[in-house]
């Protein structure tokens, strides 16, 4: 090492109370330490204790057990996910973007913040507060997540997440999801006329007689594909795999957890656990059929990712 102040050669003096290197220079006996290099930023965490408790967040463990589990205070352990969730966003958003793709199938998956949209109206709790709903979009062959987007059900933010998509995928392909009326304007904004779309209708009916409990399954009456544009494959059309990824959604995280106290009190802190998570799920867990990571799948990556080349990654798309 280089001493700062002369410019003359330093040798090593042992460590300080931080673990960092300590060098000493020959010439001014100056005193110097190692820039301190840490995939955290700011952040005074240990990074592999870090990287242990992402990984429990994204194997559906909440806040609280985490903090249990690893020392970690609360507070810390939110500030950790925010941070690590919104610099996979822009990775998310550097290593998915022109995609080649062959079929893409999006959904929408409910849940809510701080409370219900039925408790908000008598309570008048926060804006934020209420029914949130993530969308989702996968690639059908190599079940990677392409996008993801969190909001409401509503005509912009199915236009944002239309938008979203036209970045991550290139050529033409065929899309297909369920009949929430707003994609076919969004899909024909975003996409245009390299998209195919068909819509998959499906009515369900409430169960009756022994089975009519109050969180009874609805059961599924019949299903019809709808020709929305383009001329997409009617046997191709489908959305149960990524109805498939709602139910590992709901596993790995705990915030979408039915009949749980583990929902997110703020929006920020559920699109980082999303963000996290789509990271995670694409990255670093080997699918259970492809005995892979979706992305090393795709040709993203060449060897499935552990949580501590995520952060450092995430580190270097901030």
């Amino acid at each position: 090492m280089v001493c700062c102040n002369c410019q003359n050669q330093a040798r090593k003096a042992g460590r300080d109370r931080l673990g960092r290197q300590r060098y000493k220079c020959r010439v001014c006996r100056r005193y110097s330490t190692e820039a301190r290099t840490s995939p955290l930023g700011k952040m005074r965490l240990d990074p592999s204790k870090a990287a242990h408790a992402l990984h429990l967040l994204c194997e559906g463990n909440s806040v609280r057990a985490v903090s249990r589990s690893t020392g970690i205070h609360q507070a810390t352990l939110l500030r950790l996910l925010v941070e690590t969730g919104e610099r996979c966003e822009r990775l998310l958003e550097e290593r998915i973007s022109g995609l080649p793709v062959e079929h893409v199938e999006a959904d929408e998956l409910w849940t809510w913040v701080g409370a219900k949209a039925r408790t908000q109206k008598w309570k008048q709790l926060s804006p934020d507060f209420g029914d949130c709903y993530t969308y989702l979009a996968l690639e059908e062959k190599s079940k990677l997540l392409l996008t993801w987007h969190c909001g409401r059900r509503s005509a912009d933010d199915t236009h944002d997440f239309m938008g979203k998509l036209a970045r991550a995928t290139s050529g033409r392909f065929q899309l297909s999801t369920d009949g929430w009326h707003a994609y076919p304007r969004a899909a024909e904004y975003h996409l245009g006329a390299r998209v195919d779309h068909c819509a998959v209708v499906k009515t369900y009916v409430s169960a009756g007689g022994e089975e009519a409990r109050r969180y009874a399954p609805p059961r599924l009456l019949t299903s019809e594909t709808v020709v929305v544009s383009g001329t997409p494959d009617g046997y191709r059309a489908s959305t149960s795999h990524v109805e498939r990824l709602n139910w590992t959604v709901r596993t790995d995280l705990r915030r979408f957890t039915r009949l749980s106290n583990g929902f997110s009190r703020k929006r920020e802190n559920l699109r980082a656990a999303v963000a996290l998570w789509a990271c995670y799920y694409n990255f670093v867990k080997r699918h259970a059929k492809l005995r892979m990571p979706p992305a090393m799948k795709a040709g993203l990556i060449r060897r499935p990712w552990t949580m501590a080349d995520l952060l450092e990654a995430a580190a270097a798309a901030a």
